[in-house]
């Protein structure tokens, strides 16, 4: 018996002994843990969705947002890595709050955490507005309609990434695992690129650019305002590291690999985002509202590097903002196949159901995409799409 089979098979005991057959493909390593949770954050997909935004309520000052909740999240990271070390069971944040309170609890904390990962897959799936239309015309289907175009895009998107989840872990891992590493490889030429183009120094980081005065709170709470304000960028950037734990039971030795993984992705991501942050106010032309809260990163990216490179990273960005999409479906996924087999949802029979050749499940694959779709329909008219989902 070679060793892999017998790490797979004590797992195999070790998850029963949660009460639970092993019925899912264990067959990821430690890359492709890592990946899962490094490409749900996905700082590229975060930054240049809501870099503007961010910019818009704290200047300069969402620097420090950016380090707050970092360091808030770590924390969290921790019990999270503990909790997946001690439990290391499809669902997560579900399983975790089960065996660590109720069932009660763990059912509320579940459907939360599921409403939450499936209306932000509907939500990054329109960040591809932000980029693809930048990089070829074609893409602009309706031109006159940016939140039209954005749901075509985004349904498209969500279509692809359901395909890619139905086919298996193995599948879905190969084509998420390719994503991370381009993404990585182009956080580091974006981070080099900046480098050569600073026009100021790091001070910047300290001043208010006249965002903060205008804000609400800024009579009584002075400096604190814009960044807590701004603080709603990183926030939604920074979550998700968790989705190496909803993979524990595809994943060869989770007791080790999935701990080490949460841990790792978020400090990436987290350590790679405050470097984008920082240099990209170093470089940016102007930071006048008007422009930087307006034009985001793609703004500054093309002062630095022209049009032709722009686009080059922009194609970065595209693939960066699908994997995360496929990443985060693919968390939704095992939640519900997680809290169904427990009979916590509806349908449970159903949604639980493994596919004998995929050994990965396929009904809430279906669900999933069908659900992100219909939130993306409602909001097809709606102007304000971006912000509202």
């Amino acid at each position: 018996m070679s060793d892999s089979s017998s790490v797979i098979e004590r797992d195999s005991a070790d998850l029963a002994e949660h009460g639970y057959q092993q019925r899912l493909h264990r067959s990821l390593g430690s890359f492709s843990s890592f990946a899962a949770g490094f490409s749900y954050i996905s700082i590229l997909t975060g930054m240049f969705q809501l870099f503007g935004f961010g910019y818009g309520f704290g200047g300069p000052l969402m620097f420090w947002s950016w380090l707050i909740v970092f360091g808030g999240q770590f924390c969290v990271a921790l019990v999270f890595a503990e909790l997946a070390a001690r439990y290391p069971i499809a669902g997560s944040v579900y399983q975790w709050s089960k065996k660590v309170s109720s069932r009660p609890v763990s059912w509320m904390a579940g459907w939360l955490m599921l409403i939450g990962s499936v209306v932000t897959v509907a939500a990054v799936s329109i960040a591809e507005q932000i980029v693809l239309p930048q990089i070829w015309s074609g893409f602009n289907i309706f031109p006159d309609n940016a939140a039209q175009n954005a749901v075509i895009l985004g349904v498209g998107t969500i279509v692809l990434t359901t395909i890619l989840n139905m086919a298996g872990v193995r599948v879905m891992s190969m084509v998420n695992n390719i994503g991370v590493v381009v993404e990585l490889t182009g956080v580091v030429v974006i981070l080099i690129v900046l480098v050569f183009h600073i026009q100021r120094g790091p001070g910047v980081i300290f001043t208010t650019q006249g965002v903060a005065q205008s804000l609400p709170g800024w009579t009584t709470l002075g400096l604190a305002a814009p960044i807590l304000l701004a603080a709603i960028m990183p926030a939604y950037v920074m979550y998700g590291f968790d989705t190496a734990g909803s993979l524990a039971e595809e994943t060869k030795d989770p007791r080790k690999r999935t701990p080490r993984a949460i841990l790792q992705a978020l400090a990436a991501a987290g350590t790679a985002g405050a470097l984008l942050l920082v240099l990209a106010l170093m470089v940016a032309p102007s930071l006048a509202p008007a422009d930087l809260a307006t034009g985001g990163l793609p703004y500054v990216l093309e002062s630095a590097l022209g049009d032709v490179g722009a686009k080059a990273l922009l194609v970065v960005v595209a693939i960066a903002i699908f994997v995360c999409t496929l990443a985060i479906q693919s968390a939704s996924i095992r939640l519900t196949f997680s809290m169904a087999r427990d009979q916590a949802l509806p349908f449970g029979a159903q949604l639980s159901r493994v596919s004998a050749n995929r050994k990965s499940p396929v009904v809430p694959a279906i669900v999933s995409g069908l659900v992100a779709i219909a939130i993306l329909g409602v909001n097809i008219g709606n102007p304000s799409i971006f912000l509202v989902i």
